[in-house]
C-alpha cells in the first residue's frame, strides 16, 4: 500500500525541528511562512536531530523488537546469462556482431539487462537490432543506479542478463534499500518443487565457485556488504531454472539525506548553487527529488536527472507544479529560489508511528537545542513510545513467520548469524 499523503515527511520533520529552535527561514524577504533552514550550519544540526530521533525510537523497541521492521525479501532468479566482447558502443548503444548468431531476431534482448563489466556500467536493453548485434539502452548507469559519462568501447567484456543482477552474474542479487540484518531461514517459494536451500558463509560459497563453474538449483546461499553500504545475496550453484527464493529480515535504518539552500541561478531545466559548488561529486545527487519553496519559481519540483560538482548544478527533465503534478511550473527557479533535496520522502516507520517518532524528534530536539516550552522527553517516554509499543504489537504481518537470527546448514553445515546491515517484499523480474 502506498505512504498515506498525511505521513511526515523529511521535509516535514525537519522544520519541526527548525520551529521548536526557532531558526525557521521565512524567505528572501523574511515575510513568507515557515521553511526549513537555508544555512548550512542551521540545517546540518536539524537533519542531525531528525536522523538521531528516529534512531532513539527505533533502538527504544519492545523486548522482542518492532513488529514493524519485519519483511519478507523475495528473489527470482535469472537464467539467461551472455557473455560477449564488444565491437563498439557510444552514450546509447553496445554493438557486438556475434550477437546475432543466437539472437537473430529483432527485440529478442528488449527488457533484458547488459552490463559492461571492463567500465564497471550497466543498462536495461530498450531496444535491439539482431543485423549487427546492436543493443540499444537509455543512458549508461553506474553500478549504484547514477548516470554517468563512461561509454563502452572495443574490446570490453560485457555480461546479458534476464533479471536484474550484481555486475552481471546470476548468482548474485541486490537486496532491498531498507534490508537490516537476516531474521530467519531462507525457503524456496511454494509449489517450486526443488530441494532445499540454506544459509551460509560468503567464504564458502567464493571458494566453491572457485573450484569450478556449476550450474543447478542453488543449494546455499549467503548476504554481504557491496558498493557503498548496499547489501547483496549470493547464491550456489548458479541458477539454472527460474525460481523464487524468500526470507524474513528486518528494515535497517540508512540515514535520510538532504540539502537546503537558496539558488544563485537557474533555468528551465537547471538550478544551480554556487556556495556548495566543489564539494559535492558529479552525479552525486542524481534521482533525489527536488522541490522550491520560496522566490522566484516557488512551488516546483522534479527528480534530479543530473548533477555537476563543479559548479553545483542540478539539471532536471522539466520543473512541474506541485500543486498540479501533471502541469509545468509557472516559473522557473532563478537567484533568489530556496530549494529542498532529497533522497528519502518518509520516515522508516511509516504513518501509523507518525506521532512516535515526532515526539522522539523533539526528545532530541530539547537536548540539543535546550528545553522546549513543554517536557518533551517525559511526553516521549510516558506517553507517545508505550503507545507506539501497543500499536506494534497488533501488527505482525501474517507471511512473516519465525523470525530468529540465523539457520543452521550450509557447505560447511555451520550456522549463518543475522548480520546488521541496511523494505516491503521485493521481487526483481
Amino acid at each position: 500500500m502506498a505512504e498515506v499523503t498525511s505521513a511526515y515527511s523529511l521535509y516535514n520533520l525537519i522544520l519541526e525541528v527548525a520551529k521548536a529552535a526557532k531558526i525557521p527561514y521565512y524567505g528572501y524577504d523574511a515575510q513568507g511562512i515557515a521553511m526549513v533552514p537555508t544555512n548550512v550550519h542551521d540545517f546540518d544540526r536539524c537533519l542531525s536531530v531528525v536522523r538521531n530521533g528516529i534512531k532513539r525510537f527505533i533502538s527504544d523497541a519492545p523486548v522482542d523488537g518492532w513488529k514493524w521492521q519485519e519483511r519478507i525479501a523475495a528473489v527470482t532468479f535469472g537464467i539467461v546469462e551472455v557473455t560477449g566482447t564488444v565491437d563498439d558502443g557510444d552514450g546509447t548503444s553496445l554493438t557486438d556482431a556475434t550477437l546475432e548468431t543466437t539472437y537473430d531476431t529483432d527485440n529478442d534482448l528488449n527488457g533484458y539487462y547488459v552490463y559492461d563489466t571492463t567500465l564497471k556500467i550497466q543498462a536495461l536493453i530498450t531496444d535491439y537490432t539482431a543485423s549487427g548485434g546492436v543493443i540499444t539502452v537509455g543512458a549508461w548507469l553506474d553500478y549504484l543506479g547514477n548516470t554517468t559519462a563512461l561509454v563502452p568501447v572495443a574490446t570490453d567484456t560485457f555480461y546479458v542478463t534476464d533479471v536484474k543482477t550484481v555486475m552481471g552474474d546470476k548468482s548474485r542479487y541486490f537486496l532491498p534499500d531498507d534490508f537490516g540484518e537476516v531474521s530467519g531461514n531462507i525457503y524456496y517459494e511454494k509449489g517450486s518443487n526443488v530441494g532445499g536451500i540454506e544459509w551460509t558463509h560468503p567464504s564458502d560459497i567464493v571458494e566453491a565457485a572457485a573450484n569450478g563453474v556449476s550450474s543447478g538449483n542453488p543449494q546455499v546461499a549467503a548476504v554481504r556488504s557491496i558498493l557503498n553500504r548496499k547489501w547483496e545475496l549470493l547464491v550456489y550453484p548458479s541458477p539454472s531454472v527460474a525460481k523464487t527464493v524468500k526470507f524474513p529480515y528486518r528494515v535497517g535504518f540508512d540515514e535520510l539525506k538532504a540539502l537546503s539552500g537558496v539558488a544563485s541561478g537557474g533555468s528551465d531545466v537547471t538550478l544551480v548553487d554556487s556556495s556548495f559548488a566543489n564539494i559535492y561529486p558529479d552525479d552525486y545527487f542524481n534521482g533525489w527529488l527536488i522541490t522550491t519553496h520560496d522566490g522566484t519559481g516557488e512551488n516546483g519540483y522534479a527528480v534530479v536527472t543530473d548533477f555537476t560538482g563543479d559548479t553545483c548544478t542540478f539539471t532536471v527533465a522539466d520543473w512541474l507544479s506541485a500543486s498540479d503534478k501533471s502541469t509545468a511550473a509557472a516559473a522557473n527557479p532563478a537567484e533568489n529560489t530556496s530549494y529542498f533535496v532529497t533522497d528519502g520522502l518518509t520516515h522508516p516507520a511509516g504513518q501509523m508511528f507518525d506521532m512516535a517518532i515526532r515526539s522522539a524528534i523533539m526528545a532530541e530536539t530539547s537536548e540539543e537545542f535546550g528545553p522546549l516550552q513543554y517536557d518533551a522527553m517525559g511526553k516521549y517516554i510516558q506517553k507517545d513510545l508505550p503507545d507506539a509499543h501497543k500499536l506494534d504489537g497488533r501488527m505482525r504481518p501474517r507471511t512473516v513467520g519465525s523470525m530468529k537470527s540465523g539457520s543452521r546448514g550450509g557447505i560447511r553445515g555451520q550456522r549463518y548469524p543475522g548480520r546488521h546491515c541496511s523494505r516491503t517484499d521485493v521481487t526483481y523480474d
